[in-house]
């Protein structure tokens, strides 16, 4: 979920609005004179957002992901305890 914030509120509220981004997974969408500039989110979402677009970058990724999580809704595959054993 994404808040829009002006430029001058954001400044005023750096602070706990950085807070928020951390604490909550906030991400702020900060607009000068009325248009959307740039977006603020936590370290920890950059990274996962990273990572996520690293895997997938992978050839045959997306189709290997798609075809276990339908065998993981039929109940199919392997389970997680006999793959770790």
């Amino acid at each position: 979920h994404m808040n829009t914030i002006a430029i001058s509120q954001f400044r005023a509220d750096l602070p706990q609005l950085i807070d928020d981004v951390n604490v909550y997974m906030k991400r702020l969408v900060i607009t000068v004179s009325g248009k959307s500039k740039a977006v603020v989110m936590s370290m920890e979402e950059l990274e996962s957002l990273e990572e996520t677009a690293k895997i997938m970058s992978i050839p045959g990724a997306k189709t290997s992901i798609m075809r276990g999580y339908k065998q993981a809704k039929m109940n199919q595959g392997i389970s997680f305890k006999k793959l770790v054993k």
